[in-house]
């Protein structure tokens, strides 16, 4: 077994090694939950080392540093095959309860009480329970007003983004002159297409709606996206993923902010 942290910013780290903040020279790992609980609780702090991975289940920098009590949404013990896109698809109830239109996570925990989850749909993860979002669907459907929700399918970020934008991007190194021209301005014309896309989302939710992050195989949610801030942190895991140059993805979030605005 090994550890698994969500942090109040959303971010995952696992396998997550903790010590003792006082613990320099990293002698002695805490491997049992009930251990990190009750560090936590008496010094309010840890020292972690980990891999990183933002909520998409994208692997960003590694994390080495102290994380207080309030940092820390979940803490969790979870078999050592569990994979970083396994790990994108955890969230506590309240989250779950926000992203499905239900009034708080009182519903979900009704229902987990009356047996309605299976038992490797939930966890307790100290003070705070968590679920999937193939748990959620199975048990409470689709989302309120999902007619009404803006949709992005999965296979957008791979086949439009990365194949026709990213790739005709990276053949301007290799163009001179004319043929620089025209592919910088088919370039151009993609990328209008794709912020139309993303000013469409965010509409909706400046609307009160939802952005549906779904699979294009089987038509499952892989992300539901409330926020303006979600919105754009989506955008900015285009980085790791590559589905975008770094210039087109600072440019789109900037013009994102600035339509907000």
């Amino acid at each position: 077994m090994n550890i698994s942290i969500i942090t109040s910013e959303n971010r995952r780290l696992y396998p997550a090694l903790v010590y003792n903040t006082e613990d320099n020279e990293l002698k002695k790992l805490i491997t049992e939950i009930d251990d990190i609980y009750d560090l936590l609780y008496k010094k309010q702090n840890i020292l972690v080392l980990s891999t990183q991975y933002d909520q998409y289940g994208n692997e960003i920098k590694f994390f080495n540093g102290q994380l207080e009590k309030s940092d820390i949404k979940a803490l969790y013990s979870v078999n050592e095959d569990m994979s970083s896109k396994g790990l994108a698809f955890v969230m506590t109830l309240s989250e779950a309860a926000k992203k499905w239109g239900l009034s708080d996570g009182s519903t979900i925990r009704k229902a987990i009480e009356r047996g309605k989850f299976q038992t490797n749909e939930v966890k307790q993860a100290g003070d705070v329970w968590i679920t999937t979002y193939s748990a959620m669907e199975r048990v409470f459907g689709s989302i309120r007003n999902e007619e009404n929700a803006y949709v992005i399918y999965d296979d957008f970020e791979t086949v439009y983004l990365t194949t026709k934008i990213n790739f005709a991007y990276a053949q301007l190194a290799y163009l001179r002159g004319l043929q620089y021209d025209m592919k910088l301005k088919e370039i151009e014309e993609k990328y209008k297409y794709v912020k139309d896309v993303f000013i469409n989302a965010l509409n909706a939710i400046k609307d009160g709606g939802k952005v549906l992050i779904k699979k294009s195989r089987n038509n499952k949610i892989r992300q539901i996206i409330n926020t303006t801030n979600e919105l754009l942190f989506y955008i900015d895991t285009f980085r790791s993923k590559r589905n975008l140059p770094p210039e087109l993805i600072n440019r789109l979030i900037d013009d994102l902010k600035s339509v907000e605005q």
